[in-house]
């Protein structure tokens, strides 16, 4: 074999590791740092919230029973002496208002759900027609109305031509008797005759273009005109007049030429007073048309709003109004409604059909051969606790696995500070099926269930973050790029989830922390 081939084929391979290791070491080097982050996906399912407590078990020997409303009692189911079953209907009140009310809400609930028929589409079209029917009268009268305004306001003005020119005939023929010389009350005079026949030349070539387009606008520009002009006029009768009172006037002119120009100043002046009255009418019957014309679009836009309402299909924030409206019906009704929370024997009825109670006063009382728990619940768990709110309980002496059914019996309003944090204490009531194992005293847990949602976005409620606004807002990686999008919360659930209503879809990355 040639030793210098091996030695050159030696020479070419650590050649290209060298230049392999150097590439591998510059590429290493030059790539940038990935930021990298903590995400989670946007899940759908189930959502639990409770409010987890702990107590003692104690003898429950009498329970009192109340309505949480008030009102004339209805029916009594129980007599004093009965046992009776839990969940077994105790008293209840007059329910017709209550129970016309749950119907409304689940017809409206059901009409939500099954769409608009259509008579009820034929209606809300009817109620359109009617509408744009009201809004065209509108229109209509507002026109008819105005024109009529402006006809009477074009006759008015062509009866001021006509005094304005017998003011200026009145002036005219006493200046032709007394006043044709040239001394200075004659040129005075004829002043202010020039500038009464230089008003009425005004106001006449107003009035002529007028009559001649009977356009709105050149009836206001006309009225306009003569209102400046009759004060013009008025002005200048008021200094001819007092020419009149000075010698040799006083004496020469005759009392019955100087009564001509008194009438003519009191006729302009009633001119000036009817003419400001015939502008504010205008301005009046304008701004009553433009209100009723308003008025009717916006009964238009609510007829077209409804009926657009009408033939879309239910969103599901709507269907969820409709249902929490129902919902919240039933607990309305609930609230006259007794339904016993343990099995026990009936020990007294304090009220008997149609008598009035309150909320108050007790109904029943019950003996019962079970168990209670008084609890010592947070202020900002209380909140969420609601009487006959399902507890499942486990006791430390007989491990998680044997667990128990209670309910939530009462809720003190009354708080209580305990080491400066403020409590209320709730009774929760308990089926014993342990044979005689729980005892008075035993420690227990109890995991009150305070609402649930199923079926919905949830995401921990750690990634969610607050703008100063108090918008709720999330980071989100599409396409390796952070994006911040806002959502809408809904419940507060266990394990620090949270419901998501709106913003995000189901596979969404979320992210809860750069790392």
């Amino acid at each position: 074999m040639n030793f210098n081939f091996i030695k050159s084929k030696k020479f070419i391979i650590t050649s290209l590791v060298l230049i392999l290791i150097i590439g591998a070491i510059g590429f290493i080097f030059q790539k940038k740092p990935q930021t990298k982050y903590e995400t989670v996906k946007v899940e759908k399912g189930d959502l639990e919230q409770t409010v987890d407590v702990t107590g003692n078990l104690k003898s429950a020997e009498e329970l009192s029973l109340n309505f949480q409303s008030s009102g004339v009692i209805s029916y009594v189911a129980v007599k004093e002496g009965e046992q009776i079953k839990k969940g077994q209907l105790i008293a209840n009140l007059f329910l017709a208002e209550a129970d016309a009310a749950v119907a409304q809400a689940q017809a409206n609930l059901n009409q939500k759900l099954a769409g608009a028929t259509t008579e009820q589409i034929n209606s809300a079209q009817k109620q359109i027609d009617s509408a744009e029917t009201a809004l065209l009268n509108a229109e209509t009268s507002a026109t008819i109305n105005l024109n009529a305004k402006y006809e009477s306001a074009l006759t008015s003005l062509e009866d001021f031509s006509i005094k304005i020119n017998n003011a200026f005939i009145a002036v005219k023929d006493i200046q032709l008797k007394y006043f044709i010389g040239s001394s200075q009350e004659a040129i005075k005079f004829q002043n202010n005759l020039d500038l009464i026949n230089n008003a009425q030349f005004k106001f006449n070539t107003a009035l002529t273009l007028a009559k001649i387009s009977k356009s709105q606008t050149d009836i206001d520009l006309a009225i306009d005109n003569v209102a400046e002009q009759l004060d013009v006029i008025l002005t200048s009768l008021f200094f001819n007049r007092e020419i009149l009172d000075n010698e040799p006037y006083k004496s020469t002119v005759l009392e019955t030429e100087k009564s001509s120009l008194d009438s003519q100043k009191t006729i302009i002046s009633a001119a000036k007073i009817t003419i400001s009255g015939i502008k504010n009418e205008i301005v009046v019957a304008k701004s009553q048309n433009e209100n009723n014309i308003n008025t009717a679009k916006a009964a238009l836009d609510l007829q077209k709003a409804s009926y657009e309402s009408l033939i879309a299909k239910p969103r599901e924030v709507d269907i969820a109004y409709y249902e929490a409206v129902l919902a919240q019906a039933k607990a309305n009704r609930n609230k006259s409604i007794i339904y016993a929370p343990i099995s026990g024997e009936v020990s007294k009825v304090y009220k008997q059909k149609g008598e009035l109670i309150s909320s108050a006063e007790p109904m029943v009382q019950l003996l019962s051969p079970h168990f209670e728990i008084d609890v010592a619940v947070p202020e900002t768990d209380v909140v969420k606790i609601k009487k006959e709110h399902l507890a499942i309980i486990t006791f430390d002496a007989l491990g998680t696995e044997m667990k128990f059914n209670g309910s939530v019996m009462s809720i003190e309003p009354a708080s209580t500070n305990i080491q400066d944090v403020v409590y209320y204490r709730v009774k929760v009531g308990i089926e014993d099926t342990s044979n005689g194992l729980i005892k008075p005293g035993m420690t227990c847990n109890i995991l009150i269930k305070t609402d649930a949602r199923e079926n919905v976005l949830f995401i921990p409620s750690r990634a969610v973050l607050t703008r100063a606004s108090g918008e709720k807002y999330v980071r989100v990686l599409e396409n390796n790029n952070l994006i911040e999008k806002n959502v809408d919360l809904g419940l507060k659930a266990d394990d620090g989830l949270v419901e998501i209503l709106n913003g995000l879809e189901e596979g969404e990355v979320i992210i809860l922390k750069t790392l």
